[in-house]
């Protein structure tokens, strides 16, 4: 019974997203089976914390049946809506077959590692007690509460707490931050039937995974080759920092990293040919991140400038160029102040520390030669980076780039940069978005030189 209910709680919310994503409204044809899978995951477990709240709110005591039901209520409701909806789906195993010679055999053995690399990390998740520091801290610590409780109790900050002020009320680590990826936790629990702190987080593993199944999907959508697409795909799963926390699961930055890079694949694909799903998917995955995490505001904030320029390509670019001018030099005129935003303490202070970035970039092991790939494909590149094929890309990365630049480099977080506790969990959020956009890189990279060649064959 405990088997049948866990697989419940990890398919229902994946099957909610897959089927509410292929509304008509959303118009979701040419969409390649991995690309739905991945956004469907992601989309559906957010949406469960979603009813998870509603339910709180009409008071609705929260538990397997109660959740369960009305997941279960909604996923009919999307699949009736999509009924018309035709499946243009290619049979698994199409990229393959379409592959000759011994493109056939590395497609297999790079699939193989990726699912034994996979494998490896749920039975990482199996054998291990909730071990990392901030998943016991400040977001477990909520899950507990309100599995026990059976409402979402109200988190405040210590101070509150011990002034007696509320009754009710809990404090821990972070109070002020978002209840999604604790909520998670709460539905695995009640699937399960009782509290246990490891088989809660399987759910990172299925992030992982739809992660790369999203991004095998957009690459292909992008006409990216298949086994180009799916090399590039086991990149991004392998690298350790990711690996890292999907096997200690429980913080809140694999999520974070996954909506930004399924945000940002879709925005790219939207900026290039407007399809209206990726479209939606680029808006809905991008608010998504404010819900995932506080600093997720600043990422959803990033994509204002690379939509400027989608609409105003040279203009925006111009504007673009005067704001962060006057927003370097604003930070540079107000010194060392203190002020609060989106509920963290803030001190600015211009220390400009370089060391720690390399270290953990380039010398450690944390991201293998990622760091270098990148290096790579922007030397490539350069001409083009602005180009119109690229430039709402280009903006977007320095958009993020530049949001990371400010806050270790022009506040107080610059000695958790020093002393290496959040240097690469920070980063871990844009890597998924940057690592499609060196692929595309360097696909037209090595795609230009074959059309010249094939155009002076013909000439």
């Amino acid at each position: 019974m405990e088997l049948s209910t866990l697989v419940v709680g990890l398919c229902l919310p994946w099957l909610l997203g897959v089927v509410w994503l292929r509304a008509p409204w959303f118009r979701a044809t040419g969409i390649t089976w991995p690309t739905l899978l991945g956004y469907g995951y992601l989309g559906g477990i957010l949406l469960t914390t979603l009813v998870m709240r509603l339910l709180d709110t009409l008071e609705i005591r929260l538990g397997f049946f109660s959740i369960g039901l009305a997941l279960l209520l909604l996923t009919v409701a999307g699949a009736w809506l999509g009924r018309k909806e035709p499946w243009r789906i290619k049979r698994p195993g199409a990229d393959w077959h379409s592959l000759a010679g011994w493109r056939k055999i590395v497609y297999a053995v790079v699939l193989a590692a990726i699912v034994i690399r996979l494998a490896g990390l749920g039975l990482e998740i199996m054998w291990r007690p909730l071990f990392p520091w901030d998943a016991w801290s400040q977001w477990a610590t909520k899950a507990r509460v309100w599995y026990e409780l059976g409402h979402l109790a109200k988190f405040v900050p210590a101070d509150i707490w011990l002034s007696g002020q509320l009754a009710g009320a809990y404090t821990d680590a972070a109070p002020h931050y978002p209840p999604a990826i604790p909520l998670i936790q709460v539905w695995m629990s009640y699937s399960l039937g009782r509290w246990d702190d490891t088989l809660m987080n399987l759910p990172w593993l299925l992030c992982a995974a739809a992660l790369g199944l999203a991004f095998y999907g957009q690459a292909r959508q992008w006409q990216v080759s298949p086994l180009f697409a799916l090399m590039f795909t086991y990149f991004l799963l392998s690298l350790p920092i990711l690996d890292v926390h999907v096997a200690l699961a429980g913080y809140a930055d694999l999520f974070m990293g996954a909506f930004y890079g399924l945000a940002a694949m879709a925005f790219f694909h939207w900026a290039r040919k407007r399809d209206f799903w990726q479209g939606a998917m680029a808006l809905l995955f991008g608010l998504g991140c404010i819900l995932i995490k506080q600093p997720g505001i600043a990422w959803t904030l990033t994509f204002l400038p690379a939509l400027l320029i989608v609409f105003m390509p040279r203009a925006g670019l111009a504007v673009t160029s005067v704001l962060a001018a006057a927003g370097v030099a604003t930070l540079f005129v107000l010194g060392e102040k203190d002020f609060h935003l989106f509920g963290y303490h803030v001190h600015l202070r211009f220390a400009a520390d370089w060391q720690p970035f390399w270290q953990n970039m380039m010398v450690m092991d944390n991201w293998h030669l990622l760091w270098y790939l990148v290096v790579v494909a922007l030397v490539l590149s350069f001409p083009r980076l602005l180009a119109p094929a690229f430039r709402s890309m280009t903006v977007l990365l320095l958009s993020a780039t530049s949001f990371l630049a400010v806050v270790f480099f022009f506040t107080h977080v610059q000695a958790w940069a020093e002393d290496y506790t959040t240097i690469n969990r920070a980063l871990l959020h844009i890597v998924p978005m940057l690592l499609f956009y060196v692929m595309v890189l360097f696909r037209e990279a090595v795609s230009l030189p074959m059309v010249v060649t094939t155009r002076q064959k013909l000439t």
